[in-house]
């Protein structure tokens, strides 16, 4: 596996053993002998599915205990995948990032303490995320996906958008 850091609080991106021939093919998705994910814990493997492109989903965290490191991969598709810092104490707080992944063979590990979310960019796109905690609905927090505070360059300035994140609120430094 290749390794690509991203981000100065540690999100990275990296490139899974991937083989094809005239069968089909074969991805490893996950593992855990690789030295950048030997410590990672998987509690939930999350499979979402996307009809319509620019829909947008986030940007979601979970604060405390209940914070979740998440590897997020497009199975079908591509897809923009944003990451936001947002623990406080840290030098890059409220810094943002983004990152687009259009092929099953790369996917972005993204550390707790950061907000995340995620741009279709295509029809029918299919993304696979693992998660080391369990989602708590009464820690959960959120960001708003455009607001100016955070300067996300967004591919799509109109998205699909569920209601809920449509509602977060803007951020004060």
């Amino acid at each position: 596996m290749k390794k690509l850091d991203l981000f100065p609080g540690g999100a990275f991106l990296f490139e899974s053993h991937y083989f094809e021939d005239e069968r089909g093919v074969f991805l490893k998705v996950f593992n855990t002998d690789n030295s950048f994910l030997s410590d990672y814990t998987v509690k939930q493997i999350n499979y979402v599915t996307s009809a319509e492109k620019h829909t947008l989903r986030g940007l979601h965290f979970q604060h405390g205990d209940n914070a979740e490191s998440k590897v997020f991969r497009v199975i079908n598709g591509a897809a923009q995948v944003a990451f936001v810092d947002v623990r406080p104490d840290s030098p890059t707080y409220l810094q943002a990032s983004t990152v687009v992944l259009d092929n099953p063979k790369r996917a972005v590990a993204i550390p707790r303490g950061f907000a995340t979310g995620y741009l279709t960019l295509t029809n029918n796109t299919v993304m696979l995320y693992l998660a080391d905690n369990d989602y708590n609905v009464s820690t959960e927090g959120g960001l708003l996906w455009n607001d100016p505070a955070l300067n996300i360059n967004w591919l799509e300035k109109n998205p699909i958008l569920s209601d809920k994140d449509k509602a977060w609120a803007l951020v004060t430094k």
